[in-house]
């Protein structure tokens, strides 16, 4: 079956009377229900607007807010000048207080990619001045990066470390590409994550722009607090993760035996 063939048979049921739900919302859930079941596969892309009002006998304009709906629940995401696409389904995520980002994922190790988007140092943000202790005005790195799932943007971070403790930062990060090398390198062997808090929101507009979203798309935010053996803070870290593409987890210790 295309592609096109599939969309025709999602058609194919009459609509209620518009005084009963909106052409346009019966469209969504149509697509929406197709996307939960796994008949919409995740990566596939939509055909385009003119097809799909076609398929469906309505005008582009309703296919446009169904769309659009999905987008902002998380379910399609737009790729300018590509077209839209269906997105992977939620992956698990394991949280734990020294455990790497990556390992987190229940997955292949080669499905997750990142990609450094800025590196720079300059002022502390007040956020990150209360989390890391720091007065105002005091120098920090700031690592600006986003982890790619499959080839889909999953994972926004802004992270800011203490630029006196760090001060081979760029050295060490441009040749490995690691926050815990870095750390290993200044002497610091082991972390662990002294706090983690999550709250749902809408993406940013510069959140949407990394995550390939739509703005004001449903998201998880995330801020961290790593700090060393000693309890001191050497990283502070605000991410944002797409709604529909992580279940976090917290994992609890394993029950003992009598």
């Amino acid at each position: 079956m295309t592609d096109l063939e599939l969309f025709r048979t999602l058609a194919r049921e009459p609509y209620q009377a518009k005084g009963e739900k909106a052409i346009w919302l019966q469209i969504c859930d149509r697509l929406q229900l197709a996307y939960e079941n796994g008949v919409l596969a995740p990566g596939i892309k939509l055909p385009g607007e003119v097809h799909l009002a076609e398929v469906f006998q309505v005008s582009r304009i309703t296919i446009r807010r169904a769309l659009s709906k999905l987008q902002q629940e998380g379910h399609l995401h737009a790729r300018k000048g590509v077209g839209i696409f269906v997105r992977q389904r939620p992956e698990r995520y394991e949280v734990e207080s020294n455990m790497r980002f990556a390992d987190g994922f229940k997955v292949a190790r080669d499905r997750v990619t990142t990609e450094t988007l800025n590196l720079m140092r300059g002022d502390v943000s007040f956020e990150g001045g209360v989390a890391l202790a720091l007065p105002t005005g005091s120098q920090v790195i700031k690592l600006l990066r986003r982890r790619i799932l499959d080839g889909e943007p999953i994972y926004l971070t802004a992270k800011e470390f203490p630029a006196a403790r760090f001060p081979d930062f760029e050295a060490v990060y441009n040749k490995t590409g690691s926050v815990t090398e870095v750390y290993k390198a200044h002497g610091v062997e082991r972390y662990e994550r002294a706090e983690t808090r999550i709250a749902g929101g809408f993406a940013t507009a510069r959140q949407a722009d990394g995550l390939n979203l739509s703005p004001r798309t449903p998201v998880l935010e995330v801020v961290a607090i790593n700090c060393d053996p000693t309890g001191t803070p050497i990283e502070y870290n605000a991410g944002c993760w797409p709604l529909s593409s992580v279940e976090i987890v917290f994992p609890g210790a394993a029950p003992t035996r009598a």
